[in-house]
């Protein structure tokens, strides 16, 4: 499927990323298109490359991709924007070692492990066992084990007691839930009197029959169902969530994907030599899969949402 969607795409959208890996920042910001003007192609048969040490996937969460996502968004990080972004997450809640907080779609435990530190106790959803895996090792290593209870659980199976839980926090951790409504559902029951559930995720604000769509939402491993920013406030309000406030964070998530590559390619530089030509190739590949992604935002397909709601019963 990958393969398909290399081959309909511009011919130069990986000269232009190798541009960008040789040092041309310009490159990285606009090399974002929206695909729905492109036609679809035949296919073209390509000779295989040359054998590398080790495949480019998105498909899974192997030890090669883990090292080279943190290469790009820093120790212990699968995702952009590490604590600066997740600081704004935790920050408006009042945490305090007596509450039971949980986390959904952990990833690495980068939150978890920042939350541990402040001597919070935290429940770790994940739905990945590589990702969980490793967010056990980093939680281990880092001294803040105890202090985290790291489950792998896809979240459409979350079963958590009711009138259990202070806090629910998720940072674009929702996007394997392939049914929003029963997840909300779900956290709604597990929350006590005065609960708190902060998040980001993705919502449909645009058509799904563009190609930009297309391209998108078969690039994604796993395939989002996304609610629009209209259906999801009016599953939380009919949970009697109190809703706070929803506000469009796109813009942070998108400089913030630019900055991390742009930093990687000036590292490199400094370093007065290119890294091997498997880690180029694996670094262009999550560069392919961001860039997809911000194309389907630029194009107003999909933005990013912070949402903060409370219960009061």
């Amino acid at each position: 499927m990958v393969k398909e969607l290399e081959q309909s795409q511009d011919p130069t959208w990986r000269d232009k990323l190798r541009a960008w890996w040789h040092g041309d920042d310009y490159v990285m910001r606009h090399m974002v298109q929206d695909y729905s003007t492109r036609p679809q192609q035949q296919p073209v048969i390509i000779e295989p490359e040359k054998p590398v040490l080790e495949l480019p996937t998105i498909e899974r969460w192997t030890p090669r991709r883990q090292q080279i996502v943190q290469k790009l968004f820093g120790d212990g990080f699968n995702q952009p924007g590490g604590e600066e972004l997740m600081r704004p997450l935790i920050s408006p809640l009042g945490l305090n070692p007596n509450m039971s907080i949980t986390e959904l779609g952990c990833g690495m435990g980068g939150m978890s492990r920042m939350m541990a530190r402040e001597g919070l106790w935290i429940d770790a959803y994940e739905p990945d066992t590589d990702l969980a895996g490793a967010a056990t090792e980093f939680a281990r290593s880092q001294g803040v084990k105890q202090h985290i209870n790291i489950k792998t659980q896809p979240l459409d199976e979350l079963q958590i007691k009711r009138k259990s839980v202070d806090v629910v926090l998720s940072k674009d951790g929702l996007m394997s839930a392939q049914d929003k409504r029963l997840l909300l559902a779900k956290i709604r029951a597990a929350m006590k009197p005065g609960g708190q559930l902060m998040f980001t995720d993705f919502l449909l604000t645009g058509p799904t029959e563009s190609r930009t769509y297309e391209v998108w939402w078969e690039r994604e491993p796993v395939k989002p169902h996304l609610l629009t920013p209209e259906g999801l406030q009016s599953e939380l309000e009919s949970l009697n969530f109190i809703i706070c406030y929803m506000e469009d964070v796109t813009q942070e998530l998108k400089s913030t994907v630019i900055a991390s590559f742009a930093k990687y390619a000036e590292e490199v530089k400094l370093l007065g030599k290119l890294a091997n030509e498997n880690e180029r190739d694996w670094v262009i590949s999550e560069g392919e899969h961001w860039a997809i992604r911000i194309s389907a935002m630029d194009a107003n397909i999909i933005r990013l949402y912070r949402v903060y709601c409370r219960v009061m019963d």
